[in-house]
């Protein structure tokens, strides 16, 4: 790595926004609106890496676009969250857990806590609570 670019890669955390904005438009040619430090940094440092050692190569692009085609991607979050069958209650169904974790209480067991002058009872199911 030329030493020019290691000091200029060292230098970009410590300019301000703006700064770092203008060095953006200045390597892509065109303005960007985000104002997160860390994300221009990280994009400004591979732009000036890839202009002095260069960039992918045109088998390495053609590769990734292969990849990106084939890949199912979830463009949307999925509407419903995934819940227990049969815990549905006025206030809607429990989560299914990862995985069981050792210091849960038994299945069956009914936890009692007062709060804020109202009693509240939750009990432990084998897949989650009630």
């Amino acid at each position: 790595m030329p030493d020019n670019l290691a000091q200029e890669l060292a230098r970009l955390p410590r300019l301000g926004v703006a700064d770092l904005r203008r060095r953006y438009a200045q390597l892509f040619g065109k303005t960007t609106r985000t104002g997160n430090k860390a994300w221009l940094i990280k994009r400004l440092a591979w732009r000036l890496q890839a202009l002095a050692e260069g960039d992918l190569s045109e088998r390495a692009r053609r590769r990734a676009a292969e990849l990106a085609n084939d890949a199912d991607l979830r463009l949307s979050r999925p509407w419903t969250t995934p819940t227990i069958p049969g815990t549905a209650t006025g206030r809607g169904s429990a989560r299914l857990p990862s995985k069981r974790h050792d210091r849960l209480p038994p299945a069956g067991t009914l936890l009692t806590r007062s709060y804020k002058g109202t009693t509240v009872q939750v009990r432990v199911l084998e897949h989650g609570f009630l």
